[in-house]
């Protein structure tokens, strides 16, 4: 199976699939695909509203919206691995506040729906992206507030089971890797399961009706890949798209938010972190983040 390095946030250590690589990919013409869905939707969703539009069509996912005006939205995956991923993010984070509100969804057609949120979340301001890191760090430490079914469930991705396993195959340096391990367990503890690898950009990041900034696409999330993933991407964002935000400070508001929710990191570790992430990994850049 063929990879390709990603430019963006995470070139280097970024990798994904050519087009082409589902064995049954889903139709790419909007009205075939919306064809498709309403077929499926009243056996699979039948509290869903009606009518039923195709927002995008793509060989990997497709979205609809349910409802006139649009009031949820109908997600279809072609890759069952990131259906399932998405799921699990709305399992782990449901008590988070930080995606929309899921609905119902249906393993046999790889479908979910949730609320359909149009409104953009401004993130141009100070104000707006620490709101947005803030999110970020609620789901970064989400396992500190898990129930005990949750987190014994879930128990496979610790911290101290990482630090006595072997490190990923994607890894380049393991010994970067252990010391990323060991780094985020001292300050999340040891029974930490180490979410990130969140899908940020400014058009995921939504208004939810009561006003919270939600992201959109979850379907990125992982509990192997710790949080550095996701704040060497808020140092980016802060600096794309016309943004002036220091990556300091960035990296200090991430500091502020993660351990006010419990977190004990302290400025020089969570650098060390960042630098130990990007030697594992082969990140090319943390767009002065570790400055």
């Amino acid at each position: 199976m063929s990879t390709i390095a990603v430019a963006g946030p995470l070139a280097g250590a970024a990798r994904v699939r050519r087009d082409g690589w589902l064995t049954t990919p889903l139709t790419t013409d909007p009205t075939r695909a919306e064809a498709q869905v309403r077929s499926l939707i009243y056996r699979h969703h039948p509290a869903a509203p009606g009518p039923v539009r195709c927002l995008t069509a793509r060989y990997r996912t497709a979205t609809f919206t349910l409802g006139s005006p649009p009031r949820q939205l109908l997600k279809r995956h072609g890759d069952e691995t990131a259906y399932l991923g998405e799921v699990l993010a709305y399992q782990l984070l449901g008590d988070e506040q930080v995606l929309p509100e899921l609905h119902s969804t249906s393993d046999t057609t790889r479908t979910l729906v949730v609320d359909f949120l149009d409104e953009a979340a401004d993130i141009d301001t100070k104000d707006g992206f620490d709101e947005l890191i803030a999110a970020v760090t609620a789901i970064h430490t989400a396992p500190a507030r898990w129930a005990p079914t949750t987190a014994e469930a879930m128990s496979r991705w610790r911290v101290d089971a990482a630090a006595n396993a072997p490190s990923p195959a994607w890894v380049l340096r393991p010994a970067a890797w252990r010391e990323l391990t060991q780094l985020t367990g001292a300050a999340h503890g040891k029974e930490h399961v180490p979410l990130g690898h969140l899908d940020l950009k400014a058009d995921h990041c939504r208004r939810r009706p009561d006003g919270r900034l939600a992201l959109v696409d979850a379907e990125t999330l992982r509990p192997d890949l710790t949080g550095m993933a996701d704040l060497v991407t808020l140092a980016y964002l802060g600096q794309a798209d016309g943004r002036c935000l220091s990556p300091r400070w960035v990296r200090q508001a991430y500091r502020r938010h993660t351990n006010g929710l419990g977190a004990q990191w302290g400025d020089a570790d969570l650098v060390r972190a960042m630098r130990a992430f990007a030697n594992a990994t082969g990140l090319t850049s943390l767009h002065g983040a570790d400055q």
